[in-house]
């Protein structure tokens, strides 16, 4: 067998080891240790002092926070309850003033078309009697104007025999030759 030549120590490197330990145990154990929240060695003192922050933690919001809290709750509450009732008033309230406008305008309107049908069988009842007194007036004038044609008419035919028979002498008399004296002319009726 062969031997091997003996391993030479260097000596920088057992000192750097020896400061590297240093090092560790100053800073708080080994390097090459467990997280100390997993440490074994630790968990009873880490539930210990967990156990007293949480009871002092509990302590203080169930005391001073979860009051306060509470309150601000109770308080919004009462105020959108008083909001959401405030609310629904109105609307009733504006619900109630469009019923009553609504019903206001039916009756304007049905006042108004009273008193337009009221307007108007006055001006057709007016206009009506006009038209009758026209009518009246008219055939008043139209009898008035029958008679003075009828009268006319009358005298104007009792005038024509004796017209007939003027003319028909003065024809008689050109066609004819003359003679010394004219025959009497007898009078008609209406003649001066």
């Amino acid at each position: 067998m062969a031997a091997h030549p003996p391993a030479t120590v260097d000596p920088h490197a057992a000192t750097d080891a020896a400061h590297g330990a240093a090092d560790a145990a100053a800073h708080g154990g080994e390097a090459g240790g467990a997280f100390p929240p997993f440490d074994a060695s630790t968990f009873g003192t880490q539930l210990f002092w967990f156990a007293i922050t949480f009871l002092l933690l509990y302590l203080v919001v169930s005391r001073f926070v979860l009051p306060r809290v509470g309150a601000v709750l109770e308080r919004r509450a009462g105020a959108v309850k008083s909001d959401l009732d405030q609310a629904a008033q109105k609307s009733a309230d504006a619900d109630e003033a469009r019923v009553t406008m609504e019903r206001a305008i039916a009756k304007a309107r049905s006042d108004a078309r009273a008193m337009i049908e009221a307007a108007r069988a006055d001006i057709t009842a007016k206009l009506t009697a006009e038209q009758e007194a026209a009518e009246k007036r008219l055939a008043d004038r139209i009898a008035t104007a029958e008679g003075r044609v009828d009268a006319a008419r009358q005298k104007a035919l009792a005038e024509v025999p004796a017209l007939a028979e003027g003319l028909a002498r003065e024809i008689a008399d050109k066609l004819t030759p003359s003679r010394s004296t004219p025959a009497p002319r007898q009078r008609v009726a209406g003649e001066a």
